[in-house]
């Protein structure tokens, strides 16, 4: 089989409600698997390096991943739910899916199912507006804290209950320890705590995620390996919302912040913020939680940091002694985390049970269908009108697959960046597949985050940054649309105006036709997506200097698919080994089926015990 189903082919969402497409689709899947073939990662954002147009079908999603992973109907045992946490995720359970926007929960703090009494506002909703529902709101919470703090400091003294309502109170702490000294804890600790609820966001938010949770599935199982169950964190982190902006600044439906975005090679520019797009973020927050994970030794603390950081959680736990989650959330009066972080896992858990059967928790409930979109990477920047005209897609259209891209590449403002991918409606792959781009205008490749780009880093300034890739000061602040020579550190610059290959958007060969090409002959090299002079210069035992002066270069500049001539003594030719420098992300399944290479032969060349990688470690690839 020459050309599998794979992120080199074509990148392609498709879902058939047809049973005879669904019967073709397990056939080709139980073909693909029986005869080996595996869907290795692709590039950044799932783009190739060539810029090609790229495919998987639906059937990679929820179903087939679920008949890949051989346990269709059990939860992973890293995600079962601790006997001592049970009520804490049944009290999530509830605020998910049985209280309502216009309900408030008032709940012990450090235990939320220990709950004081609930408040329903929904028949003041029909009547009030909504300032003066939330100022009611407010005062009735305030109220019944202190109604609430009355009767516990009643029954701290020893006295029995006098009303129906402290008899609730002393039923609903009856399991907790600590005689009458644990409602003295309550009022003296601020422990009570107002939760609304908020079943009518998660019933969308289960609608919503028919979207893309196909997209989540194939990413995390296919290309990383991963738990499928890490998939339904979008539930607690967004709800789904891909439109999703925080107040501190998080974006999409991992919500990350923009400084870990770029972290993980996400652009985040006046242009482009990745972190909206769907794919391109789920592939950086798969990297985050294997990272989190191989530092962190258990999912559910790595699950944890995703909220409170991989540092955090790891000073917390050490201080601590133990990595059991149950006993570090458990904790009363040393908790480490709080409230947000204390129950982030829980949470999480809450949404596995909802999603297992959201028609148990939303009866009637009905999930979005799969977005059926092509992708392909742009090599020139192109106006949102120019793709439009040449596609024939409505402006509209592309706008409603691409929320990447801001507001000013819609009014025309800036061009579509080169670099990025492009999503479109899946009716429009042919005319994708065979799109020619214009020549970039001088005006757009200013104006737009295009051609090589270079992170500043500590120490840098412009004419340093100028000077090493061969440009003048002045070029580099047109290029950037700088008004000063002030820089700081994280941010991405424009280093050159991008390839003058041909701007025929040219069928990407397969993955093992693609990998084949890499070293074109003894003492050549195809440079690919991710590569710089230094990484090859590196990789064949060979200096930066060396490779320029052999190849007539004078700046550091290289382009994907751009021939590099090896200098003489050149080693890690074509035949022989390979040396890997592991990045954030990887692990071993992904390193062998980048290299085509088994994990157990990679084991053994370089001597390791266990399957656990640290950045920056040196692996031998045996050919």
């Amino acid at each position: 089989m020459n050309k599998p189903f794979s992120p080199t082919t074509l990148d392609i969402f498709i879902n058939s409600s047809s049973p005879i497409s669904r019967a073709l689709s397990r056939l080709l899947f139980a073909c693909f698997f029986s005869c080996g073939v595996v869907f290795a990662q692709s590039s950044q954002d799932g783009a190739s390096s060539d810029g090609g147009l790229h495919a998987y079908s639906a059937r990679s999603g929820s179903e087939d991943v679920r008949e890949r992973i051989a346990v269709p109907s059990k939860r992973n045992p890293a995600f079962r739910v601790p006997a001592k946490m049970r009520p804490r995720v049944q009290f999530w359970i509830d605020v998910f899916s049985k209280y309502g926007k216009h309900h408030a929960v008032i709940h012990h703090r450090m235990y939320p199912h220990i709950i004081f009494d609930i408040l329903d506002f929904y028949g003041k909703a029909e009547s009030y507006s909504e300032v003066k529902l939330e100022h009611h709101r407010k005062a009735e919470i305030k109220k019944k804290t202190a109604e609430i703090e009355s009767a516990l400091k009643w029954l701290a003294s020893g006295k029995s209950p006098r009303n129906p309502f402290e008899q609730h109170i002393v039923t609903q702490m009856s399991s907790l320890p600590g005689g009458t000294k644990k409602y003295q804890d309550v009022y003296k600790n601020d422990w009570i705590r107002s939760q609304r609820g908020i079943r009518e966001r998660y019933r969308e938010a289960v609608e919503r995620s028919g979207r893309y949770i196909h997209i989540l599935e194939r990413v995390f199982v296919l290309e990383y390996g991963l738990p499928i169950e890490l998939t339904r964190l979008p539930f607690v982190e967004s709800s789904f919302d891909y439109k999703a902006y925080s107040s501190v600044g998080a974006a999409g439906i991992w919500q990350f912040m923009p400084a870990t975005g770029r972290l993980y090679d996400l652009k985040v520019t006046r242009v482009v913020d990745e972190r909206r797009d769907v794919t391109a973020a789920t592939k950086a927050a798969a990297r985050y939680l294997t990272d989190a994970y191989q530092r962190l030794g258990t999912w559910p603390l790595a699950l944890t940091s995703y909220n409170h950081g991989v540092y955090g959680v790891l000073k917390k736990v050490n201080q601590l002694g133990t990595k059991d989650i149950a006993q570090v959330i458990e904790r009363v009066h040393d908790q480490p985390f709080g409230f947000a972080s204390q129950n982030f896992y829980p949470e999480f858990l809450a949404a596995l049970e909802i999603y297992d059967d959201p028609e148990h928790y939303f009866p009637g409930v009905r999930k979005e269908p799969p977005q059926e979109i092509a992708r392909r990477k742009l090599t020139r920047s192109v106006t949102a009108g120019e793709v439009s005209r040449s596609l024939g897609v409505p402006v509209d259209h592309l706008k409603n697959v691409n929320y990447a891209l801001h507001s000013h590449v819609w009014s025309g403002r800036y061009p579509i960046p080169s670099g990025y991918t492009l999503n479109v409606p899946l009716q429009y792959r042919t005319e994708l597949a065979s799109m020619k781009l214009p020549k970039a205008s001088a005006a757009s490749v200013v104006s737009a985050t295009s051609g090589d780009t270079y992170r500043v880093r500590h120490g840098d300034s412009l004419g340093k940054i100028a000077s090493k890739h061969g440009i003048s000061v002045a070029s580099l602040k047109s290029m950037n649309g700088l008004r000063s020579d002030l820089v700081r550190v994280g941010q991405t610059l424009v280093v050159s105006h991008g390839s003058s290959s041909s701007s025929t958007l040219r069928p990407t060969t397969s993955r093992a036709a693609m990998d084949s090409s890499v070293s074109v002959g003894s003492h050549q090299y195809q440079v690919r997506s991710g590569d710089t002079l230094f990484s090859i210069a590196r990789a064949h035992r060979t200096t930066v200097e060396s490779l320029k002066r052999a190849n007539a270069l004078s700046s550091s500049s290289i382009r994907v698919g751009q021939v590099l001539k090896l200098p003489s003594g050149a080693q890690g030719g074509q035949g022989e080994e390979a040396v890997y420098s592991v990045r954030k992300g990887d692990s071993l399944w992904v390193i062998s089926n980048r290299f085509g290479v088994s994990q157990d032969a990679i084991k053994r060349r370089n001597g390791l015990t266990s399957s656990s990688l640290r950045i920056g470690q040196k692996l031998n690839i045996p050919r």
